[in-house]
């Protein structure tokens, strides 16, 4: 399934059982050359306080944290095999998330999907990154650091090339600011209310869209003052366009597509 091209292979944890080494399938399976293809890996388990419980695994086999596209898929795939209906609790590593039902295709295999992503834990100021700047540059690049259960760096850009998008991307994901590897947001602004977004995500690489990348970009940019909180915003990215807003308690909503591209059995030997 994927979420705006953001793609993932996903196993029912309720009908099959979890893989001995998720670490090393997600390897496996993301290779787009000797494997399915996808950014990561995600297994859907059956859980007591939760509709189902999320686990990810990014395609280096790193284990991430919360997946906002991913979230949307686990709730599509839910509804579809009727254990959740218009409300579907997701439990992640980053805590429960509610994702919410906005509309279906006619065939089932897709549709709209809201997710309550809660409140982010961003810095107040923006800070320079010694050693790395952009093409042309003499300073420093100056990120701001946001946190939606796992760890971004947003660094506002006037254009979105893929020497700054993959090159410099891959130096800040793995700087020593960022001992645990940082996701990485490269973003231009549009208008108060739409912002283009190209993303590095951490242990995968540039993805065609990362829906807590998508966030963090939405909150760094309100609190720079280039977008307003009262509206919602809208995220270009190479996949798709998302959909971000921050309510009156300051949670940050992101609503977006998810679809079924295929399912299958995969032969897993030990």
């Amino acid at each position: 399934m994927h979420g705006a091209g953001n793609d993932y292979v996903f196993i029912d944890g309720f009908v099959t059982p979890m893989p001995r080494s998720p670490e090393q399938l997600a390897r496996k399976v993301s290779d787009r050359y000797f494997g399915i293809g996808a950014d990561g890996l995600i297994v859907m388990s059956p859980v007591d306080h939760a509709d189902v419980e999320m686990r990810m695994w990014n395609a280096d086999g790193s284990e991430g944290a919360m997946c906002g596209n991913g979230v949307r898929c686990v709730a599509l795939w839910m509804h579809r095999r009727n254990r959740s209906s218009g409300t579907c609790q997701v439990q992640t590593a980053s805590g429960m998330v509610t994702v919410i039902t906005v509309k279906l295709d006619r065939s089932g295999s897709g549709g709209v999907f809201s997710v309550d992503m809660g409140q982010p834990n961003a810095a107040t100021d923006s800070e320079r990154l010694p050693g790395i700047s952009l093409p042309g540059a003499d300073s420093d690049i100056e990120f701001t650091a946001v946190s939606l259960g796992n760890p971004h760096a947003v660094v506002f850009v006037d254009d979105l090339t893929d020497r700054v998008v993959r090159h410099v991307g891959s130096k800040v994901e793995q700087h020593s600011r960022f001992p645990d590897r940082t996701n990485v947001e490269w973003v231009q602004v549009v208008s108060p209310t739409e912002i283009t977004v190209r993303v590095w995500e951490r242990g995968s690489g540039e993805t065609l869209a990362c829906g807590t990348g998508a966030c963090a970009a939405i909150v760094a940019a309100i609190q720079r003052g280039y977008c307003s909180a009262d509206h919602e915003i809208t995220v270009n990215m190479l996949g798709g366009r998302l959909q971000v807003r921050m309510d009156e308690i300051g949670n940050i909503w992101l609503t977006g597509p998810a679809q079924v591209s295929f399912s299958g059995i995969l032969p897993v030997q030990d």
